[in-house]
């Protein structure tokens, strides 16, 4: 298993444990919502379009996100890593899925590493996904942030890293923190109703 399919088992593993039932299981329209993890379709629209989940949202519409988890490195992230090249290999260059996407909502979520008393959180942050890119292309170039690889990866990953509060300050973000268990009050305290409210 190579560190691509390390990182998408983790992400899975969490999308499952933890995002299905405590955030689109609770906020979706009637708890409706698709992975798009297999099918012909599914995987045109994950591989073209980066789009990882469909929601319904409160009106009815279909609301498409791209997720990235994040592992805890020991410290608090202060960018998010945005893909500009998916492959920098030569001969199989391709742009990477800030070009691409197409999806409503980047929801980026950083796993927090917590006490051994309590189980591990995420910390939500949903983004207006065609606003990002507006912003990082059109409005400021992508050549104004750090960048970041060729990763030591099979596809050498590059993009930029884009400070969150500068995202925050220009494009807006939604921050929540979501606990394992849906049925846990700090998780009801602490994560009030993103979708009813953003994704309608």
């Amino acid at each position: 298993m190579n560190d691509f399919e390390r990182d998408d088992k983790m992400q899975r593993e969490v999308r499952d444990s933890v995002l299905a039932p405590g955030f689109y299981g609770t906020y979706a329209y009637d708890g409706r919502y698709v992975f798009m993890d297999k099918g012909r379709l599914a995987t045109i629209l994950q591989k073209r379009f980066a789009v990882d989940t469909i929601v319904q949202g409160k009106s009815g519409r279909a609301v498409a996100i791209e997720e990235k988890i994040v592992r805890w490195p020991g410290y608090r992230y202060r960018c998010y890593a945005l893909e500009t090249e998916s492959c920098t290999k030569p001969g199989h260059e391709s742009v990477g899925w800030m070009s691409y996407g197409q999806a409503d909502y980047l929801l980026y979520c950083f796993i927090l590493a917590v006490g051994s008393d309590l189980p591990n959180q995420l910390e939500l942050h949903l983004i207006d996904f065609q606003k990002l890119k507006h912003w990082f292309f059109a409005g400021c170039g992508d050549m104004h942030f750090e960048p970041f690889g060729p990763l030591h990866t099979l596809n050498g990953t590059q993009g930029r890293k884009v400070p969150i509060e500068s995202v925050k300050a220009h494009v807006g973000v939604h921050v929540r923190t979501l606990f394992p268990d849906p049925s846990d009050p700090l998780c009801a305290k602490h994560f009030p109703g993103i979708l009813q409210g953003a994704l309608v």
